[in-house]
């Protein structure tokens, strides 16, 4: 990592690991079981989890989130979320950019 991104960090807005975990906490208190947020961590999982590098930090960016809502929407076979639930797993997301 960068000198300036330690002292400044990055210029694009991104989801950090707190916000992460409140997001999902979040998610809980709006009706989502472990089994939905466990979900939730193998579709945004990679993106968050991936290493770190100086142009890129630890975290979800907008461009990744929006990538992963656009995936859900058009992959619905694929889990078991409603359009009211992806809605709100992008606003709990989105709102901690």
């Amino acid at each position: 990592m960068s000198i300036f991104n330690i002292l400044f960090g990055s210029n694009k807005p991104h989801v950090t690991g707190k916000e992460y975990k409140k997001a999902k906490g979040e998610m809980y208190s709006q009706g989502f079981n472990k089994r939905e947020r466990a979900k939730v961590d193998q579709i945004f999982g990679p993106d968050y989890y991936m290493k770190a590098t100086d142009s890129h930090p630890r975290g979800l960016e907008k461009g990744e989130i929006e990538a992963r809502i656009k995936w859900m929407r058009d992959n619905k076979s694929k889990h078991t979320f409603s359009d009211h639930e992806i809605n709100e797993i992008e606003q709990d997301f989105k709102k901690r950019l």
